[in-house]
């Protein structure tokens, strides 16, 4: 199986390849605000590294959200043109279930937390037994206060996230929580296996937020 994964969904602009059923390069780098300059050198390069051409590609994998809006936007649109133009099928993965896997290992709950602006968090929450992650909840647009409410029944509980800082004072979180596009590509190709895609034309970035709540510069 030859796939492409793609998560512009933070600041870091992260890709991986995997052919023949083996990832086999791996990009992921701080980009900030240049997502839309660099996103399609960056494919064109990743590809030719791992001697694919975009034809000789089984399916994309992408980062749907919640995250970034401008992010979101230019990663699924890039993934749903190319996805179209190639006739390709596309496994949609929710953002916080690529972050959740960098606390993998850890035995207890699993909370990634993002800043969505507006006085509110993105979060969802995840039970860890150290080898599987289960998810618990929705993926979750809420207050800060709101979301101690939730776990205030859970006794252990780790934290990845910008938002970490709205839930705890010292703002405890696992260091490099940024989603990776090699565990994308992992749960992406799980997808596949079973057959979960998404059509070019209906993909959509998970942004939680209505359509027509106004967030600028973001």
């Amino acid at each position: 199986m030859n796939l492409l994964a793609i998560d512009t969904s933070t600041r870091y602009l992260s890709l991986a390849v995997m052919k023949d059923g083996k990832v086999v390069k791996r990009f992921h780098r701080r980009a900030d605000m240049r997502h839309s300059s660099i996103l399609i050198p960056t494919i064109e390069k990743v590809l030719k590294d791992a001697h694919l051409s975009p034809k000789g590609l089984d399916g994309f994998c992408i980062s749907i959200g919640p995250g970034s809006f401008t992010g979101l936007r230019i990663g699924v649109a890039t993934v749903k043109a190319l996805a179209y133009a190639l006739g390709k099928p596309v496994a949609a993965v929710p953002t916080f279930d690529v972050i959740a896997e960098n606390a993998k290992a850890f035995e207890g709950i699993i909370c990634p937390v993002l800043d969505a602006r507006k006085n509110k968090v993105y979060a969802c929450i995840y039970e860890s037994d150290g080898k599987k992650i289960k998810r618990v909840s929705g993926y979750l647009l809420l207050s800060s206060d709101e979301l101690k409410k939730k776990l205030k029944g859970y006794k252990t509980v780790t934290f990845l996230g910008d938002g970490v800082k709205f839930i705890r004072e010292d703002g405890d979180s696992i260091e490099d929580w940024y989603p990776r596009a090699d565990v994308l590509l992992r749960i992406g190709a799980e997808y596949f296996r079973k057959g979960k895609f998404t059509k070019s034309g209906e993909l959509q970035p998970l942004y939680l937020y209505s359509k027509e709540c106004d967030i600028t510069g973001w």
